[in-house]
C-alpha cells in the first residue's frame, strides 16, 4: 500500500500564493513624441510593485497616411510592428541590461528557428503571419497590435521571474522610414517600378497615435511577502541568467564567390553559443515592391564559423541551392531547438520547402566549446562560399546568441554585468 495514503499529519502545502495578478498600462513621458526618428522612453517607478517583465508587452495603435493619387493596398508587413523601431533597450535601475538593434531583423531570425507552426495563431497580434502576410491586420488604414518582449529580448524570454524593488525602463527608438514596416500587395493605374510611384510610396507614413507598455504586476499573501522582504533585507545580490542576442551586419558583401567576415571579438565570459546566419539581397528600406521580409539563398554552398582556431561545423556542407541540395543546411535548422531548448524533438515553423522560399537561415551550434582560462579574447570569423558571385547590394547578417549574467540589489539598487 502506498504509505502516503496514511500520512495523515502531512504538512499542508499553499498552491496559491499569488493573490491578484492583473495588467498594468505604463505611458510613455510624451505621448506626443511617437514620430519618425523619435526617442520614446517608458518608466516603470514603482518600486514596491512585483513585475514580470517575461509575459510584459508593448501594445501599439497607429494609422497609416498617403498621398491621395497613390491607389494601391497596404498592409504591415510580416513581422512589421518591429521594423517601426531601430533600437530597443531594457535597463533595470537606469543600467542597461540589453540592447537590440534592428528589431525586426532580429526577431524575425530567431523567431523563424524558435517558433513552431502552432505560434502562429499566438504572434498574430504582433503581425507575425506567414501564411496570409496580415491581410487583415488593418482595416480603413488604421491597426493595433502588441509586441511580446519575449519576442525581442532574450532576457524576457529566459528569465521568467518576478523583479522586486527596483526601477525599469523601456527604450525605443523610431526608425527614420516606415517603408520595411510596410507591404504593397498591388498598385492601381500604375507600376512600382516607375519613378511617380516610387515618390508616392515614399511618402508613405505610419502615425502612431499609442504606445503601451503592459506589464503583469503581482501580489502575493502575506506568506510570500515575508519571503521577499526577507530577501530585500538579507542585502543579497540577485542573479538574473539569459541569452542575448547580438546582431552583426555586414552591410554590402563584396561581388565574389568566397569571402571571410571577421565578425567580432568578445571576452571569454561572452564567447558565442549559438550563431544564425541570414542573408538579404533587397535590403529593408527599398521602395521597389515593399519589405516582404524573405531572405536570399545567394547560391550558397559552405559556411564555417572559427571560434579562434576551432571551426565549426566540424564538417563541410557541401550543398547547393541552385541544385535543390540543401539537406544538411535544413537539419540544422530543425536541430536548433533541440539544442537550444533542451528539447527530444522540434517543431520547425517552415517546412523544407518553405525554408527555400524565405530563408535560408544557417544555424551553427557552438555550444560545446573548451574553458581555457588562458585565453582572455575570443574572435568570431565566417566563412562564406556561394557557387555564384554574391548579388550586388546583399548584406550578410550574423545573430550571436552568448550567454550574460546581470545581479542587482533589491536593497541598495546597485546592478552588476559579470
Amino acid at each position: 500500500m502506498d504509505k502516503s495514503f496514511l500520512d495523515v499529519g502531512g504538512a499542508y502545502v499553499n498552491e496559491s500564493p499569488i493573490r491578484e495578478m492583473f495588467l498594468h498600462s505604463f505611458l510613455p513621458f510624451s505621448s506626443s513624441a511617437l514620430n519618425n526618428g523619435d526617442e520614446i522612453r517608458i518608466s516603470i517607478q514603482n518600486r514596491d510593485a512585483h513585475t514580470l517583465p517575461s509575459d510584459s508587452f508593448i501594445y501599439i495603435e497607429g494609422k497609416i497616411t498617403r498621398p491621395e493619387g497613390l491607389k494601391t493596398q497596404i498592409t504591415i508587413a510580416h513581422n512589421g510592428l518591429t521594423n517601426l523601431f531601430t533600437e530597443m533597450k531594457y535597463e533595470i535601475n537606469s543600467t542597461e541590461v540589453q540592447r537590440v538593434k534592428k528589431p525586426g531583423i532580429t526577431s524575425a531570425m530567431k523567431g523563424y528557428c524558435s517558433y513552431s507552426p502552432a505560434d502562429e495563431n499566438i504572434l498574430q497580434n504582433a503581425a507575425w503571419d506567414i501564411t496570409n502576410k496580415n491581410v487583415n491586420f488593418m482595416k480603413d488604414d488604421t491597426f493595433s497590435g502588441c509586441i511580446p518582449l519575449k519576442h525581442v529580448f532574450g532576457f524576457c524570454e529566459d528569465y521568467r521571474r518576478i523583479l522586486i524593488n527596483c526601477s525599469q525602463q523601456l527604450i525605443l527608438n523610431r526608425s527614420m522610414s516606415d517603408t520595411s514596416a510596410l507591404h504593397y500587395t498591388s498598385v492601381v493605374g500604375g507600376d512600382m517600378a516607375t519613378e511617380t510611384v516610387k515618390a508616392m510610396v515614399a511618402k508613405v507614413k505610419v502615425q502612431l497615435t499609442r504606445v503601451l507598455w503592459k506589464v503583469p504586476v503581482i501580489k502575493v499573501d502575506d506568506r510570500e511577502r515575508l519571503k521577499l522582504m526577507k530577501i530585500i533585507d538579507s542585502k543579497k545580490m540577485i542573479n538574473c541568467a539569459f541569452r542575448n542576442w547580438e546582431l552583426c551586419v555586414y552591410p554590402n558583401l563584396p561581388q565574389t564567390s568566397k569571402h571571410s567576415w571577421m565578425v567580432k571579438t568578445c571576452s571569454q565570459v561572452e564567447k558565442p553559443r549559438c550563431l544564425i546566419i541570414a542573408f538579404l539581397t533587397n535590403t529593408p528600406g527599398s521602395v521597389s515592391d515593399g519589405y516582404s521580409g524573405d531572405y536570399d539563398a545567394c547560391s550558397l554552398t559552405n559556411v564555417k564559423a572559427y571560434i579562434n582556431s576551432v571551426e565549426y561545423p566540424y564538417e563541410d556542407f557541401n550543398e547547393s541551392f541552385d541544385k535543390n541540395l540543401f539537406t544538411m543546411f535544413y537539419q540544422n535548422y530543425i536541430d536548433f531547438q533541440k539544442h537550444y531548448y533542451e528539447r527530444d524533438n522540434s517543431h520547425p515553423c517552415l517546412s523544407r520547402e518553405k525554408y527555400k522560399e524565405l530563408g535560408p537561415f544557417i544555424c551553427i551550434d557552438c555550444s560545446r566549446q573548451s574553458d581555457d582560462a588562458k585565453i582572455s579574447n575570443v574572435d568570431l570569423r565566417l566563412e562564406i562560399e556561394a557557387s555564384n558571385n554574391f548579388p550586388a547590394n546583399t548584406a550578410a547578417y550574423c545573430l550571436v546568441i552568448h550567454d550574460r549574467v546581470i545581479q542587482y540589489n533589491p536593497f541598495t539598487g546597485e546592478v552588476r554585468k559579470l
